[in-house]
C-alpha cells in the first residue's frame, strides 16, 4: 500500500515540477501595477503612502471587488461584504496583500489537476486567521494538503519583527480555478506557488474528503465526487 501511496506522489511530482512563483515582495512592486478594483476606493484618512501602505474600501452590495496584479491575470484577490466596509483590504506594494477582515477569497484561475499551491500566509491581527470550512465548502477545485489551517495571532511565539507569525499552508488542486477562503480574523499573503509537488498520502481526508483504494488504484471522495491522483473526475 505504501509503494502505492508513493508512485502516485512520484507520478504527481513529475507533472508539476515547473512552479509559478509569484512573490508580492519582488513583482508589483509599485501601486501602479496593481488594479484595486472597480469598487474599492483608497480611504485617504488610513493611507499612508509614505510608508508604501494603501487602504481601501468598498461599498456595500453582493458582488465582490476583485483586485488584481497587471502582469498576473491568473491571480484574483476577492472582497465581498453585505454593508459598506472601510480598510476591506490593505496593498503594500512590493511586501503582501491583506484582507482586511474574514471572508477575503483568493482565486487561482486555470490550474491543472494535481498542482500544489502553496501560500505563505500570516493573520494580520490580534484574531487568529482560520482557513477550515466547517461546512466543506471550501476550498473550491482543491484539496487541504496542511492538516493545520489556522494562522496564530498577530504577536504571537515566532513572530517576526513586525510581529506576524508567517506560514506556508498547502493544498492540491482538482483544476479548474480554485478558490481559498479564509473565515475569521483576515490575513497577509506574500507568496503563492503553483505547481511543486505534494504527497498524496498528506492530503487531509475531512469528512467531506476521503481516502480510499478502488480496484488497486488510489481515490479521492470529495463531497460525493471521484477523482484519481491527479485530481481528475472519475466517471
Amino acid at each position: 500500500m505504501k509503494k502505492f501511496f508513493l508512485f502516485a506522489a512520484a507520478a504527481i511530482a513529475a507533472l508539476t515540477v515547473n512552479a509559478k512563483v509569484i512573490d508580492l515582495t519582488a513583482v508589483a512592486t509599485s501601486i501602479d501595477e496593481w488594479t484595486p478594483g472597480a469598487q474599492a476606493t483608497l480611504n485617504e484618512s488610513a493611507s499612508d503612502t509614505e510608508k508604501g501602505k494603501y487602504v481601501y474600501d468598498i461599498p456595500g452590495g453582493e458582488d465582490p471587488n476583485e483586485t488584481v496584479i497587471k502582469n498576473e491575470a491568473s491571480l484574483v484577490f476577492q472582497t465581498k461584504n453585505s454593508s459598506a466596509k472601510s480598510k476591506a483590504f490593505v496593498i503594500y506594494p512590493g511586501k503582501c496583500f491583506e484582507y482586511g477582515g474574514k471572508n477575503g477569497i483568493l482565486v487561482i484561475k486555470n490550474t491543472a489537476a494535481g498542482d500544489a499551491i502553496k501560500l505563505t500566509v500570516a493573520a494580520k491581527g490580534d484574531k487568529a486567521a482560520n482557513f477550515l470550512d466547517g461546512a466543506g465548502t471550501f476550498p473550491k477545485n482543491a484539496i487541504a494538503v496542511s492538516t493545520d489551517l489556522t494562522l496564530p495571532a498577530k504577536g504571537s511565539e515566532g513572530a517576526d519583527e513586525d510581529g506576524y507569525v508567517w506560514k506556508v499552508l498547502e493544498f492540491m488542486a482538482i483544476g479548474g480555478d480554485v478558490q481559498i477562503k479564509e473565515f475569521d480574523g483576515g490575513y497577509r499573503i506574500s507568496k503563492i506557488e503553483v505547481g511543486t509537488s505534494t504527497a498524496v498520502d498528506n492530503i487531509n481526508a475531512d469528512v467531506k474528503s476521503v481516502k480510499t483504494i478502488e480496484n488497486g488504484q488510489l481515490v479521492i471522495i470529495k463531497n460525493g465526487v471521484k477523482y484519481n491522483a491527479l485530481g481528475t473526475e472519475i466517471r
